[in-house]
């Protein structure tokens, strides 16, 4: 092969791996030119470290995604199982007795009638109620308040700051068994405080702008005495 094949041989190479237009050097040693910047082959360890590569992909941003689609669902979830329970859609194989008038109070017996100068106002729901206040400092149980479903109903009660425990349910089974599997037990996050010759009103028709901000009770309420 003669100098011109070779040189024609190397410009159709340049051409197909498009390297541009090639110049070349009077000089011994040929070296070949891009432009005005040397173009030298280099494929040894600082071409593979330098060379481009494609990112992996990001799943954090599906992680959050996920996490917050399984917030919404949880949330609404929790809502719709309590309904289901608080309307009677479980089957309660339990034997039902009635649930006791609104207005009735189950009280512990250290506490005095006369020390009832305040007033509890209960607003019902879809389920019948049970609003219970407990000691915050002893956990004893002061006064439950019955309210049927759908009920507007207030009674006396000792001033103080309690811890408010609210029972609801279809089908009444007892101060033992409550509601039996009906049964939906909260417990206010923070104490509610009920001051002297004041009502407090504890509206339990759910919603953001609501005045309870309740959790879930995992146990079962407490039996009354």
């Amino acid at each position: 092969m003669g100098l011109d094949d070779r040189d024609y041989m190397r410009a159709r190479y340049r051409e197909r791996r498009g390297l541009g237009a090639t110049r070349w050097n009077d000089r011994k040693s040929r070296v070949e030119h891009d432009g005005a910047w040397f173009s030298a082959k280099n494929q040894g360890f600082d071409y593979q470290k330098n060379r481009w590569r494609p990112r992996k992909p990001d799943r954090s941003g599906r992680i959050g995604w996920a996490l917050a689609g399984l917030a919404v669902l949880v949330g609404i979830a929790i809502p719709a199982w309590r309904d289901i329970k608080l309307t009677g859609w479980l089957h309660d194989t339990e034997t039902e007795i009635p649930f006791p008038a609104s207005g009735s109070v189950t009280v512990n017996r250290s506490v005095d009638p006369k020390s009832a100068i305040s007033r509890l106002r209960i607003i019902a729901a879809r389920g019948n109620a049970l609003v219970q206040l407990y000691d915050p400092g002893t956990g004893a149980h002061v006064i439950s308040v019955y309210a049927r479903r759908n009920a507007d109903v207030a009674v006396p009660v000792p001033p103080g700051t309690y811890r408010v425990r609210i029972v609801e349910g279809d089908k009444w089974h007892g101060g033992q068994r409550y509601f039996g599997i009906s049964t939906v037990s909260q417990t206010v996050s923070a104490p509610v405080r009920i001051d002297p010759h004041w009502t407090r009103v504890i509206d339990l028709h759910r919603s953001r702008w609501g005045n309870l901000r309740a959790s879930v009770d995992i146990r079962s309420p407490k039996p009354l005495d």
